[in-house]
């Protein structure tokens, strides 16, 4: 296979080189032992040189010739995990593949685990935590919340609890159902909502002392713990505590949950133009709002899909007197189009001075920007860790770097912004929601909503 080296002389030599260029040689010596061709290798003193080599790399596997990169480990490549990542990403993509000559840790992810940090992160501390938290994992000793059926003993591990193991039981054996005949499909117990409904009839509660739920007793069945297998962090110990479950009823629980699980299409909720500024104009409650999707068919068998997006009171409003004198109650309702059609004729029409001097500032419905980037952070470093231990391909982590680079771009940029009267007016008309919101957002106090009338109330001059 053709292969390109790649390494930073500002680096501490590879194990196995003499001198600061000795990393040349191993990539050398690593290529002859694994028979691959190294036609060129590249090295760099500052960040600066290793962008414009790596962009050499790059460009040549554009034109066609994608080629194994060789490392010495993952700190040659990028300073950072997020910059590694995606430059990993780009050149497997590209139809290339990155190894390192580091013995030790070979795979390029599994190497920039353990020696790069996120940015802005310091490399030695996270390394110390990483130590510690492995250690205990190994041991098999609790971290974090111990989970529903188990307690832990003096030495920090897992041990039953005998009235709580009763319960998992339960749940495993209702919802398995009988035995099936071989090589045929399980036939199954009963569902979640069932096994939920009986445990709260037998007056059986959470360890917070909350009802079941369908959502709880899904989480049971799905935790392997209880097979008494210990998984934290990328460590796995087999048999590291007593077992609640046999296998064989584990696997058949599993079974049952493949065969009942629903195909479902993902759905991305597209938010609401109108969420937060709106208000019933009798009860003062807030409108929210629906989405809601409904499928027939029609004479000829037709399949038609429809989906219809509304804003909605929870709560009953008291509707006029009916002609027998009774009082009847109605739920006050709108089509989302209509409503915001309403509402931005109505600040199409204001003066100048309901925009003058607004700021728009980060929407408070959403999660705020820095709160937003932890999340990102969390979710990107749990993608590398499944992908380091196998779980998954170096493609699967396109999507979480994307978003954090996302997140930290949004963090990034000012908190608020100042716009003349024109321009605000022009954003809170746009048709695009991105634009549009923020603007509303900052020009409007309150939209007042009745069966059939709309008010919408300034923030600042009439």
């Amino acid at each position: 296979m053709r292969a390109v080296g790649l390494y930073r002389s500002d680096r501490p030599s590879a194990p196995g080189s003499t001198d600061q260029t000795g990393d040349a040689a191993v990539i050398k010596r690593y290529c002859e032992r694994n028979q691959h061709q190294l036609v060129n290798t590249y090295s760099a003193d500052s960040p600066v040189k290793l962008e414009a080599a790596y962009r050499l790399i790059s460009e040549s596997f554009k034109a066609g010739r994608p080629a194994l990169v060789v490392l010495p480990d993952a700190t040659h490549l990028a300073d950072d995990l997020e910059t590694f990542v995606a430059r990993l990403v780009e050149l497997t993509e590209l139809g290339g593949e990155v190894r390192c000559t580091d013995l030790e840790r070979p795979d390029p992810l599994q190497s920039a685990e353990e020696l790069l940090t996120l940015k802005g992160r310091s490399a030695a501390r996270q390394r110390r935590v990483r130590e510690a938290i492995m250690a205990k994992a190994s041991r098999g000793q609790v971290l974090g919340r111990t989970p529903y059926g188990y307690g832990s003993n003096i030495n920090g591990q897992l041990q039953a609890d005998p009235v709580e193991t009763g319960v998992i039981q339960k749940i495993f054996e209702w919802y398995a159902g009988p035995w099936s005949a071989p090589e045929g499909p399980p036939l199954g117990g009963i569902g979640l909502r069932l096994v939920a409904q009986r445990l709260n009839d037998e007056g059986l509660r959470t360890r917070q002392g909350h009802p079941w739920t369908q959502v709880a007793v899904a989480g049971i069945l799905r935790n392997r713990v209880y097979l008494g297998t210990y998984s934290r962090y990328g460590v796995r110990i087999v048999g590291s505590h007593p077992p609640l479950v046999e296998r064989e009823l584990f696997n058949r629980a599993e079974a049952v949950t493949r065969m009942r699980r629903p195909v479902r299409r993902k759905r991305n909720a597209e938010p609401f133009l109108l969420s937060g500024l709106l208000r019933s104009q009798v009860s003062g409650r807030g409108l929210f709002g629906l989405t809601r999707k409904r499928a027939w068919k029609r004479q000829d068998g037709t399949p038609v899909e429809k989906t219809y997006r509304y804003y909605e009171c929870p709560h009953r409003e008291p509707a006029p007197d009916s002609p027998d004198g009774e009082s009847a109650e109605i739920k006050l309702s709108w089509p989302a189009e209509k409503l915001e059609s309403a509402v931005r004729a109505q600040v199409a029409a204001w003066p100048d001075a309901c925009f003058q001097d607004a700021t728009l500032v980060e929407d408070e419905s959403a999660p705020g920007q820095t709160d937003q980037v932890k999340l990102c952070e969390r979710e990107f470093n749990r993608a590398v860790r499944a992908v380091a231990s196998g779980y998954g391909t170096v493609r699967d982590l396109r999507q979480p770097l994307e978003e954090l680079a996302i997140a930290r771009r949004l963090a990034d940029e000012p908190a608020e912004a100042l716009y003349d009267n024109a321009t605000l007016r022009r954003m809170a008309l746009a048709s695009d929601l991105a634009t549009a919101r923020p603007a509303l957002l900052a020009v409007i106090e309150r939209i007042s909503v009745g069966p059939d009338s709309v008010d919408v109330v300034p923030k600042r001059g009439q």
